[in-house]
């Protein structure tokens, strides 16, 4: 996961809290998809407000718009589960030392915002891997959208015609209120789902949205996807050490990231880290220097 990456397309990088990653993810050997509106953006955590639309002259005066924009709302969101990712930006060269600052693992920002600054880990996962484990356990039974996040900047001003934020009561009154919900998820998901502010396109971000139709988190069986963890600047010892302990079987590469003046290196020097002697007494205390 560090060394000869050439390949920007490989793995996909989830940041946590180490004891998000101890307590649940790999000691139930699951990742949570969680609820929509409980992202950090407001976009996403905020009720949309749509308003109403009719190519056919249809009476719009006999729907109050509030109501109608609030049931939208409602349905898109409370019922889509998500999961986030960065990705490495292209193009690699496979050489990791030019390479460090374009990997999905190696973002300042990301380690203080989503792994406790800095103290977490980064779980590194297999793309391929992720791609078909979540197909096989959600496809069959729900909607599936995967993709990279768009990072534009939208103004509230927008034009007359049809996009993500008008409801087509043409389309809506064909078919029903129940599968008019589809119709404008399958229409406007890339735009409603997978975009974000140009704020936020340093995290370079992969996601998976789960239309579930559900109350509650969804939780993915995690099988073989899982390649690899990246340990924060200031992750505990003891969060390393659990980690290791308890993936022990799982034929994870592990790697920490040290902060050197003005940029990150691999820990190298940790001899915790190299196969086969992660439990000495004394490969979790050396250090490069």
């Amino acid at each position: 996961m560090i060394e000869h990456v050439s390949s920007a397309d490989e793995f996909l990088y989830h940041y946590t809290k180490g004891t998000t990653a101890l307590e649940y993810i790999f000691r139930n050997r699951t990742l949570r998809f969680g609820t929509y509106t409980n992202t950090n953006d407001p976009k996403e955590s905020k009720a949309w407000e749509f308003g109403l639309g009719t190519n056919e002259n249809r009476d719009l005066g006999k729907y109050k718009m509030s109501e109608v924009s609030g049931w939208l709302s409602a349905e898109l969101k409370q019922k889509t589960k998500l999961a986030c990712f960065s990705m490495d930006t292209a193009p690699l060269t496979g050489d990791h030392l030019a390479d460090i600052f374009k990997r999905g693992f190696s973002k300042p920002r990301m380690w203080a915002q989503y792994a406790d600054r800095h103290s977490g880990v980064c779980i590194v996962f297999d793309r391929k891997k992720l791609a078909r484990l979540i197909q096989s356990q959600f496809g069959s039974a729900y909607l599936v959208f995967a993709g990279p996040v768009s990072y534009v900047d939208r103004s509230v001003v927008r034009a007359l015609e049809d996009h993500e934020y008008t409801i087509n009561i043409d389309a809506m009154e064909t078919v029903g209120r129940e599968t008019y919900v589809q119709v404008h998820l399958r229409a406007h998901y890339k735009s409603l789902f997978f975009e974000k502010m140009t704020d936020w396109r340093d995290e370079v971000e992969w996601r998976w949205i789960v239309f579930a139709k559900s109350d509650g988190d969804l939780y993915l069986d995690l099988g073989d996807c899982v390649v690899g963890l990246m340990f924060g600047e200031s992750t505990e010892e003891k969060v390393v050490q659990d980690l290791m302990d308890l993936t022990e079987s799982w034929g994870l590469r592990y790697m920490g990231l040290k902060w050197k003046n003005s940029g990150p290196w691999y820990d190298y020097g940790n001899l915790r880290y190299m196969p086969g002697i992660k439990n000495s007494p004394w490969g979790a205390h050396v250090r490069r220097v």
